[in-house]
């Protein structure tokens, strides 16, 4: 056993490794005090005739004295409730997309057995986003509908719960699952399971999207959808959505951010973890690649206990892509399917220049608050040969730490769009402000991808007419 996963109202689970095969397995361990072996066996048949890319594999069922086990396959990634905890809510383009795939799992579970299988407790902890896909994970509760209209007790989590299963009074069906995808949509839209919360402060969600939401919550089950298929045609079929899911896809297509300082330890690499953490939670296949010597990715790797690449010379560091330095030398197959990548040059300004000569590049500057360090910033951008008067590449300024020095020139004689970034400490978990400032800081660049898309299109010439707004966060 390496650690303890979590804990449930049933059982722990645990992370083990498979010496042989140099493979993780979750194993579930549920004392038998509390559920007996029949019992328990239920869900492992359960997974067993369930098959997709989006419900863990069963590898195993074992007992002792004290103990059920059930061993499956280790999932790792984070849960939908941690992502909207950090980031306090998704777009709507990334809830469209994540729904549609919540609708295919239940789908599958509600149609591959000859009685549907109902899941009853599904809610933010029990979809893992890994690798960009929804996963569904603790099958604790699920079992034929027939079966779990008979259960005297009745389990879930409050505000994803459907009215039935407060009562032992009604049978359950395929649209008590239903209720609670509406829920978990809301939650991805409002960062709130609270039904009558936050719909206000969030203008931008669409009328057709926020009527889908209702008609899954109804509490007269007879007006949800009536299955699963049903919602997933919704989402996929209405005008909104298409157009939302399409125009995400478009606007962060073959982007290229390159990043570099003004000095060490400005925050660089800071920046850009950061950015490829946020960029990789929003379902945006991202990569980070070092572009400087200073073997940060390495030791970040050593330390997360990830010794494995890919093919493509890539660690897979908490769900995020990120390619070490190599060196000119050394040819690697390169990822053909990415959207967004994130080049780390740290302070070597000549490399970031010549690099930012090739198209569909974007600059992230990242400067040091100390005033009697602009001389460094003035260099940097002048080696780059970044002016006021240039607008082919467009700047974004991050100034480190909220605070401002009152007449500091923040522009640095440029036209750049500001920001100030907060403090967070883990570029990993960024937490609320941080993942705000990280999507801030995206929108506006891939805001910019979109306008120079659109002028290209109509025969413009290779430039940024437009004005570059100054936008401070904090």
């Amino acid at each position: 056993m390496c650690r303890v996963l979590g804990c449930g109202r049933s059982g722990t689970v645990f992370l083990a490794k498979h010496m042989e095969l140099d493979e993780y397995r979750a194993i579930k361990r549920v004392p038998k005090t509390f559920v007996d072996y029949e019992l328990f066996r239920k869900e492992a048949l359960i997974l067993k005739g369930i098959r997709d890319q989006g419900i863990p594999i069963v590898y195993d069922l074992a007992e002792d004295d004290q103990y059920s086990y059930l061993i499956e396959e280790y999932l790792e990634g984070d849960s939908l409730y941690a992502l909207v905890s950090e980031s306090g809510h998704c777009s709507s383009a990334m809830t469209i997309r994540y729904g549609i795939q919540i609708c295919h799992l239940v789908h599958i579970m509600h149609s591959t057995m000859p009685t549907p299988v109902l899941y009853l407790d599904l809610q933010p902890k029990n979809l893992l986003l890994y690798h960009n896909t929804i996963k569904l994970i603790d099958f604790d509760h699920a079992g034929e509908a027939d079966s779990a209209s008979l259960q005297k007790e009745r389990y879930g989590t409050a505000g994803c719960a459907a009215p039935e299963l407060y009562t032992t009074d009604q049978s359950l069906d395929q649209r008590t699952d239903i209720y609670a995808i509406g829920a978990v949509l809301h939650f991805m839209l409002y960062g709130t399971l609270n039904a009558g919360a936050g719909t206000d402060c969030r203008a931008e969600v669409s009328k057709p999207l926020q009527n889908v939401i209702r008609k899954c919550m109804e509490p007269d089950r007879e007006k949800r959808y009536a299955s699963a298929k049903e919602l997933e045609q919704a989402l996929e079929g209405s005008v909104w959505s298409g157009r939302m899911v399409s125009a995400h896809k478009k606007a962060v297509s073959s982007l290229n951010i390159v990043i570099t300082g003004s000095t060490p330890g400005a925050g660089v690499t800071h920046l850009a973890f950061g950015l490829c953490t946020i960029l990789t939670k929003m379902g945006i296949k991202v990569l980070y690649e070092e572009k400087n010597q200073t073997g940060a990715l390495r030791r970040m790797a050593e330390k997360e206990g990830v010794t494995r690449m890919d093919h493509f010379g890539i660690y897979h560091i908490r769900g995020c892509q990120m390619k070490p330095w190599y060196g000119p030398a050394i040819r690697l197959e390169e990822k053909t399917d990415v959207q967004v990548i994130i080049k780390d040059f740290g302070t070597d300004w000549e490399d970031a220049a010549r690099e930012l000569k090739e198209e569909k590049h974007f600059l992230a500057a990242v400067i040091s608050e100390n005033l009697w360090e602009y001389g460094n910033a003035k260099r940097m951008l002048e080696i780059m040969k970044i002016s006021g008067n240039n607008k082919e590449i467009p700047v974004f300024f991050i100034w480190r730490h909220r605070h401002r020095k009152k007449g500091a020139d923040m522009t640095l004689g440029c036209s750049p769009v500001l920001f100030c970034t907060p403090e967070y400490a883990d570029p990993f978990h960024p937490g609320p402000e941080g993942a705000g400032f990280l999507t801030s800081l995206f929108n506006c660049i891939q805001e910019h991808c979109i306008q120079k898309t659109a002028k290209d299109r109509m025969g413009a010439k290779r430039r940024f007419p437009w004005s570059i707004q100054h936008r401070l966060w904090g």
